[in-house]
């Protein structure tokens, strides 16, 4: 497995927190979708396969990606914070951090 697949993974999450950042839900599942292809066809040979170098560089845009999925979720809570201001009557029925039902 090269290298090239890892940065294929990385672009694929800078993708979704571009669209993210746009409010762009059609580009945003098409990054999503693109994402879980690539993981699927990544996780199919096992890290300890690798050689070294390429082990270092999986590593490195893990972390890479661990940083991006943070950003991704804090644009999609902004975007329900604000609708929830604009539109206090229309948010999605969801469920808070303590169990409670939202939106109701």
């Amino acid at each position: 497995m090269s290298k090239e697949r890892f940065d294929r993974w990385l672009a694929t999450a800078e993708a979704q927190l571009d669209a993210a950042r746009r409010v762009d839900p059609a580009a945003l599942v098409a990054a999503t979708e693109a994402r879980r292809a690539l993981q699927v066809e990544l996780s199919r040979t096992p890290l300890a396969a690798l050689d070294a170098g390429t082990r270092e560089h999986a590593a490195g845009v893990a972390k890479r990606i661990r940083a991006i999925d943070v950003r991704v979720h804090a644009c999609g809570a902004t975007v329900l914070n604000v609708l929830d201001r604009v539109l206090p009557d229309a948010g999605p029925r969801t469920y808070g951090r303590r169990g409670q039902m939202r939106g109701v």
